[in-house]
């Protein structure tokens, strides 16, 4: 019996190395949206986060409405703050949770994070019903590209995945 208590702090320091061992990866790019939360909602289901544009702090619920797992594909242009901005079409689940979101939380801020970090927050203003999510910009030129390796861009999806063609070089026939 003495043994196996002498073990019992070794188990205790292991056992969470060996939960965390077996989880999965961390997504190699994350684009995630928050709904605008209360701080009497309680650290539990809110956390704070200082937002830039607009500058102040709000409460963001802790459980996001949509994940990169409902992105089906996007399209990156230009941004309104010199950064990209992008549409990311969302599958039939992802469709759902953004117009249902819409919907009852008309008035509440919109907070979408890449990887992380804040890009852009909204005020829902009107529904949201054709499952596309709009982020006005905020996206650093490395998150497309890792975007680009995850999604296709909407428009070119029968590009997605395929290897580029290589040129063959033209051989210059002598007079």
């Amino acid at each position: 019996m003495r043994p196996l208590i002498r073990l019992l702090p070794v188990l205790l320091v292991l056992f969470p190395l060996l939960l965390q061992a077996g989880q999965k990866k961390a997504p190699p790019v994350s684009v995630r949206l928050f709904c605008e939360g209360n701080e009497k909602e309680g650290e539990s289901f809110v956390t704070p986060v200082e937002l830039t544009t607009p500058q102040k702090r709000v409460f963001l619920r802790k459980v996001p409405i949509v994940t990169e797992k409902d992105i089906t594909s996007f399209y990156p242009f230009p941004g309104r703050d010199g950064m990209i901005a992008a549409y990311f079409r969302l599958d039939a689940h992802g469709a759902d949770k953004l117009d249902q979101f819409t919907t009852e939380d008309r008035g509440k801020l919109a907070v979408i994070m890449v990887n992380g970090r804040v890009a852009a927050a909204l005020r829902i203003e009107q529904r949201v019903r054709d499952g596309i999510l709009y982020v006005p910009g905020g996206i650093l030129p490395d998150e497309v590209a890792q975007l680009e390796t995850k999604y296709p861009v909407i428009g070119r999806e029968s590009e997605f995945g395929k290897k580029p063609v290589k040129e063959k070089p033209v051989k210059e026939k002598k007079q």
